[in-house]
């Protein structure tokens, strides 16, 4: 009997022993889980600006990224010169001013301008008198009173100077000159040189004073309005590009101001030195006087859109090689217990970072994330 109550007290005691140990093992591992939670108090909820909210399907953008400059078109851009050798007078002009076209934007004092009167005036009255001898001889030889040789003499005569005549026409034309008021007798000793385009001036080339020839380029104008984007893009984005692909572009000195535009064209040479093949993107932005003539730009071409749940990108935080979110685990009272949990990520847009894998459920803190301890 000793025996049997011996062994009913050993056995007791084991069980009792057993049962505190299970006891405390749940105990620890339910502190430690507490431990792992991360309490926010409701005042520094508010404090930081933090805010819940759970994943979304959200609209991923394929992109391809690439840099250019804005470009004025062959029609957009001018070089201005005079026609003739001259000392230049006056400008009318600075860089930076917008210049009508037509407009006057210097003037050049020439004698070479005026010897091409005085040659003109000197064709213009033979041109007459030879018209007036071709049209009596042509009624005479009608009426076979004139002979045909006198005839033809005086055709001869008044084609010759007709020629001499429309060629210095044409001429006083190129210098935008009225022929009729030096038809009449007036003679200019100084040229107005006016512009071919409307645009802004983005050169000056000359000073008053100076003796310019016509291969001296006087000024630059660059029409804003007639800019567009050159890209350059790598040979292997090349197969996913696409007439009339959207791109979004903007300076690397001002990366808040993004632009949009519209693919136009695709080259189709590349580039030795750079790799790359140039394309053309037309600009849709009605704010063309932001851009300047060569002005470097950063810019992505949307090639395809997806969707696929995501988050603020502000919602992941990166630890290390990992990306975490903070899930709610509960709220007591005033106090928010959040847990970290790793995720892994996928595409990531400028506002936007997708989820991949399992996705945490229920609410996560999506926004004051670097406020968290």
């Amino acid at each position: 009997m000793k025996t049997t109550a011996y062994a009913f007290i050993f056995f007791f005691f084991f069980a009792t022993w057993i049962s505190c140990g299970k006891k405390s093992a749940g105990t620890t591992q339910d502190q430690n889980e507490s431990d792992s939670l991360i309490t926010i108090t409701q005042a520094q909820f508010d404090a930081m600006g933090m805010a819940l909210g759970v994943p979304q399907q959200v609209t991923f953008r394929e992109t391809v990224k690439v840099n250019g400059k804005v470009v004025a078109s062959v029609n957009g851009q001018a070089q201005i010169t005079s026609r003739v050798s001259g000392t230049v007078k006056s400008i009318h002009r600075e860089i930076g001013d917008y210049v009508p076209a037509g407009s006057v934007i210097c003037s050049i004092e020439s004698n070479d301008y005026i010897t091409l009167q005085e040659e003109y005036n000197a064709v213009s009255n033979s041109y007459r008198m030879a018209k007036a001898n071709y049209e009596r001889l042509s009624a005479l030889y009608r009426d076979s009173i004139a002979s045909k040789k006198d005839f033809q003499m005086a055709e001869s005569a008044f084609k010759s100077i007709a020629a001499q005549y429309e060629a210095l026409t044409q001429r006083l034309n190129l210098l935008k000159a009225d022929a009729k008021e030096i038809e009449n007798g007036k003679i200019f000793s100084i040229l107005p040189i006016r512009a071919p385009i409307g645009g802004y001036v983005t050169q000056i080339n000359c000073v008053i004073g100076e003796y310019v020839t016509p291969e001296k380029t006087l000024m630059t104008l660059v029409d804003i309005d007639k800019v567009y984007l050159q890209l350059n893009v790598y040979e292997k984005d090349i197969a996913a590009l696409a007439v009339g692909q959207k791109v979004e572009f903007y300076n690397p000195n001002n990366p808040d101001s993004i632009y949009s535009a519209q693919l136009s064209k695709i080259g189709k040479a590349i580039d030795p030195e750079k790799k790359s093949i140039v394309c053309i993107a037309d600009i849709l932005s009605p704010r063309k006087s932001d851009f300047v003539n060569d002005m470097y730009v950063e810019a992505q071409i949307i090639t395809g859109e997806r969707q696929a749940v995501g988050l603020p990108e502000e919602a992941v935080v990166k630890v290390g090689e990992e990306y975490r979110v903070y899930v709610l685990q509960e709220k007591k009272g005033d106090n928010y217990l959040f847990k970290s949990v790793k995720v892994s990520v996928g595409e990531q847009s400028s506002q936007n970072i997708e989820l991949t894998g399992d996705v945490p459920q229920g609410q996560l803190l999506v926004r004051g994330v670097y406020s968290m301890p």
